[in-house]
């Protein structure tokens, strides 16, 4: 069943699938908590600057909200007994709200001591009957069931003195004067603050997750232990989908501005549909695009879809295979 508190602020899913095959011979048995964790750079945004975590071409990045349908969670005891649990419940969150400590929303019980793997989902919003989050408005959570959708993301790129510099094919300034070009010649017009907002589906299977080369979550007797199913919100400026240490990716907004075709300040669906990547001179050799969990990529919007199924990730910085597609960074 589903407990909710009359407020709703707080949304737990207690019952849980238990499936055991063979025989079970453990001591005792443990408890799971499962919350739901943000990442910082969804709710303090990404600053511009030369840490590996700023924005390397001066652009800062704020969000206004970040919500995802989640949950599906499905965890397997991995001394391969065949025994495995799951909580099927989705919900609809706004990470901009969760707190620094996360969310809890599953709670899976009797789980036999010993390690098991861990698995969760941002499935599409129309075929998952989630539940509404009071973080998210009835307005919002319409729009992403009707489209079914996993991902509702508004935000704002802004930078003094930022330009938006669109391929000369698709470009409609109207009467705008340019201030300068690119490096690859393509004009270049003022537009200091460039929002988006993106109803994007990318459903997706994160898992089995592990942490440094350590997999899932330890379960003891009598304890209850915690595990953090961790959204990122900066894959969007990755340059492309490079493998390795994180350490090593590069964050860079300035293709986002540039798919500003007609320089109104808000980048849409309809532009970035229309814009190939090997259009935008800013997708240069800087950018790994052979990892992509879509391929071929025909155009940006499938890029956004595609950085947004490697953002899952478990307790912070552990990473989840996606789709069955291993993938460190």
């Amino acid at each position: 069943m589903i407990l909710k508190n009359l407020a709703g602020a707080a949304v737990v899913a207690l019952t849980v699938g238990l499936v055991a095959c063979g025989d079970d011979n453990a001591s005792g048995t443990g408890t799971l908590s499962v919350i739901l964790e943000s990442e910082d750079s969804i709710t303090d945004g990404v600053e511009p600057g030369d840490d590996v975590e700023n924005i390397g071409d001066g652009w800062q990045v704020s969000f206004d909200k970040y919500i995802v349908a989640i949950g599906e969670i499905e965890i397997e005891l991995s001394t391969g007994d065949d025994v495995h649990a799951h909580a099927d419940e989705v919900f609809v969150v706004d990470l901009k709200t969760v707190p620094s400590s996360g969310l809890p929303l599953w709670t899976l019980n009797d789980l036999r001591a010993g390690r098991w793997e861990f698995n969760y989902a941002t499935p599409g919003a129309g075929d998952s009957a989630p539940t509404r989050h009071s973080s998210v408005t009835q307005a919002d959570f319409d729009a992403l069931v009707n489209a079914d959708g996993t991902y509702l993301i508004a935000g704002e790129l802004t930078k003094t003195g930022g330009v938006s510099c669109p391929p000369p094919s698709l470009a409609v300034p109207g009467g705008r004067t340019p201030t300068g070009e690119n490096d690859a010649g393509h004009a270049c017009y003022a537009n200091a603050s460039v929002s988006f907002e993106l109803l994007v589906a990318a459903e997706t299977f994160f898992g089995p997750c592990e942490l440094d080369g350590v997999p899932g979550v330890s379960i003891v007797d009598d304890t209850t232990q915690t595990v953090a199913a961790t959204i990122h919100g900066d894959h969007l400026f990755f340059n492309g989908f490079p493998e390795g240490d994180e350490g090593g990716t590069v964050r860079l907004a300035q293709w986002l501005a540039d798919c500003d075709l007609n320089l109104d300040g808000q980048v849409t669906r309809a532009e970035l549909t229309a814009i190939a990547p090997a259009a935008l001179a800013e997708i240069d050799a800087r950018y790994q695009l052979g990892g992509s969990p879509i391929t071929p990529l025909d155009n940006m919007w499938e890029y956004v879809e595609a950085q947004l199924k490697t953002q899952g990730h478990m307790n912070g910085e552990g990473e989840c295979p996606f789709d069955g597609q291993a993938h460190e960074h």
